[in-house]
Formats: structure tokens, C-alpha cells, sequence
């Protein structure tokens, strides 16, 4: 037998098993399909007379990820927070039947093109190289970002999974009861133990310093009085001294009815008067986390780690939040409410920007 023989022999066996591998190779890229999107939900009416629907089915973090300050940028459900900021193609969420995937689809594979995070201004670039940015030093990111298609590579097709942020670990100072001082009204805070406790009525404890671009960060604590809800929020760029002149981020997890049909952003982590909130279930008689992100006219929040406000305020300048855009800084204001009812606060930090 000669030696060419020989190697045709080998050969044919050789490039069978290529073909074999190349064919479980295309095998294994995931048959992706749209995941089904409660509208109401996860983009609620901006109009007074609309209670959101409970948010389900979100991507939650853990106990230990929601304490080390970490919150979603993809919530596993929408393409809340995200837009197409170069380049041309569609958003879209999709799933393979055990992950969800914010899926990008390019409409040219020439193009570059990147998605950005609207209010960290973390972003994916897809072109000849796939890769995520940082929104800037103030936020650190963590997560996973692929590219789908043949095995070959398709760049005309990327997606992104377990995507998160958290205010940058050397920029974060904590807020303790020396940094806090009353403001104005009835309300009395008692701290015990690193935990703040307002109780007594409508009233503001407010921060010592002023604040205009951050991140803010804070645990609360809400009880039910005869089934209803306690109303309290988190004020920012305040008047210092004054009452509830700031923006406010609402607290309250169980508005009664009617509520809705005065103003929007009434439930927890909405913008009160300005941006309704994608609700997304935080439960009174348990602790909850609160992320505040502020930074020139945008604002947005997350509730337990999955945001729910992305605003611009686009109002003309005015130096009171409550009347016009204000981006001078100013105080963080805790806001008491209801005679009979406590508020519990604890674990605040920030990051200014």
C-alpha cells in the first residue's frame, strides 16, 4: 500500500469527524424565541388614573448581591432602561427556554453599533469586536455578554444576560446618624443601633451636607395601619430646612384606592408628580431596598435591585424641585408622614458623581 494511500485512508474517517463536530457545534446555538412582555407592567401609563400592575417574572438578585449594592441593568423581562444609540437594528427579549436575553439584531453586519444604558451609560459595542463598557467611574458592572449565531460567528446577533451594577466601591461612603440633621415639621427620629426610626407625623430629618449628582443607596422599613400602606419618600436637591420642597422618590408599597387618580409615581421608587413606576411588589412589615441615582436632569431608581424609573426632567429651571428643574445641589431629605405609623431606615451610602 502505498503512502498516498494510506493517508487517503486516514483522511476520509478524519474528515468525517470534522463534519460531525462542525454539526454539533451549530447544534448547540440556542433556538431563541420573543419572551411575551406585559406592556402595562413593565412600561405603565403616564397619565393619572392608572395603577400599575404588579411586575412578575423579573430576573431577582440575591440577598447577598442586593446588600454589596448591586442592582439590574437588564431585568430579564423588557428593555427597560436601554436604547440604540449608533448604528440601526431592534431591541428584544428572547428566550431558549432556561435564560432570557436582551437580544440586539443588527440590521447590517458592516455596521457598528452599540446599546446603551440610559442612565449608567453602560454599554455593548457589537462590530469586529463584542464588548461592554462601564458607566464611568462611578459605576462598576458585572455580568455576561455573547454572541449568537452559526459557529462560524454571527456579530449580526448578540445578546446579554445577567447583566448588573453597583456605585463603584472607592467612591461609596456610608451615611450615618452624625451625617443627619432635623429639618422641618412635627417627625422625631431616634437611631438605635444604625437604624433610624421616624415616627410622630409629617416632618423631614434631612442630610448635613447638599448633594447634586450621586447615587443613593438606603434600606427602609414600612408597617400597615388597618390594612393601609404608610407613606414616606425620599427627597433630593431640597430647599435645606424646608418641608418637602425636593424631588421626591416615593415610598409607599400599598397605596389605597383612589390614590392613583391624583398624580402618578405613586408607588414605591416613582418619581411623585413627575414619572409613574413600574411596581414591582416590595412588601410592607419587611425590608426593602431603595437605589436613587441622580446626574444633571436625569433620575432614575431601582426597588430590591430592579429599576423602575428612567426620567428626564425637561421642566424650565426653577431653584424648588417641586415647581421646576433644579440641578444645584442641595439636601437628602427622609420624610415622616403618617401621626400614628414608624418608618425604619438603616445601611445608607452614597457615591457622588
Amino acid at each position: 500500500m502505498t503512502l498516498t494511500h494510506s493517508m487517503t485512508r486516514l483522511a476520509i474517517p478524519l474528515l468525517l469527524l470534522l463534519l460531525l463536530f462542525i454539526g454539533c457545534q451549530q447544534a448547540t446555538v440556542p433556538t431563541l424565541r420573543p419572551v411575551a412582555v406585559n406592556e402595562a407592567a413593565a412600561y405603565p401609563a403616564q397619565e393619572p388614573g392608572t395603577k400599575p400592575p404588579i411586575l412578575t417574572g423579573f430576573a431577582p438578585l440575591t440577598p447577598q448581591q442586593l446588600d454589596e449594592g448591586w442592582v439590574q441593568l437588564f431585568d430579564g423581562i423588557s428593555t427597560f432602561g436601554w436604547e440604540i444609540s449608533e448604528g440601526e437594528g431592534t431591541l428584544s427579549v428572547m428566550t431558549d427556554g432556561a435564560n432570557n436575553f436582551l437580544v440586539f439584531d443588527k440590521t447590517s453586519e458592516e455596521d457598528k453599533a452599540v446599546i446603551v444604558h440610559r442612565f449608567t451609560r453602560a454599554w455593548i459595542a457589537y462590530g469586529r469586536n463584542i464588548g461592554f463598557g462601564s458607566g464611568g467611574t462611578a459605576w462598576e458592572t458585572h455580568g455576561s455578554t455573547k454572541t449568537h449565531g452559526s459557529a462560524i460567528g454571527d456579530m449580526n446577533t448578540s445578546w446579554v444576560t445577567g447583566r448588573k451594577a453597583r456605585p463603584h466601591t472607592r467612591y461609596v461612603q456610608p451615611l450615618t446618624e452624625s451625617d443627619w440633621r432635623p429639618a422641618a415639621g412635627a417627625s422625631t427620629a431616634t437611631w438605635t443601633d444604625g437604624v433610624l426610626e421616624l415616627t410622630g407625623g409629617r416632618g423631614m430629618l434631612e442630610s448635613v451636607n447638599e448633594y447634586g449628582d450621586f447615587i443613593l443607596q438606603l434600606e427602609y422599613f414600612t408597617e400597615t395601619i388597618n390594612g393601609q400602606g404608610v407613606n414616606s419618600g425620599v427627597f433630593f436637591r431640597c430647599i435645606p430646612g424646608e418641608i418637602m420642597n425636593g424631588y421626591k422618590a416615593q415610598i409607599f408599597n400599598s397605596p389605597p384606592d383612589g390614590y392613583h387618580d391624583r398624580f402618578i409615581g405613586a408607588d414605591t421608587g416613582g418619581i411623585l408628580r413627575q414619572q409613574a413606576g413600574r411596581n414591582v411588589g416590595p412588601k410592607d412589615g419587611e425590608w426593602n431596598h431603595l437605589t436613587i441615582a441622580a446626574r444633571g436632569p436625569h433620575v432614575a431608581s431601582w426597588v430590591n435591585g430592579i429599576q423602575v424609573t428612567c426620567w428626564t426632567d425637561t421642566r424650565a429651571e426653577h431653584t424648588n424641585p417641586r415647581s421646576g428643574k433644579r440641578l444645584q445641589p442641595g439636601t437628602i431629605q427622609l420624610q415622616g408622614y403618617d401621626p400614628d405609623a414608624r418608618i425604619l431606615f438603616r445601611n445608607f451610602r452614597i457615591a457622588e458623581l
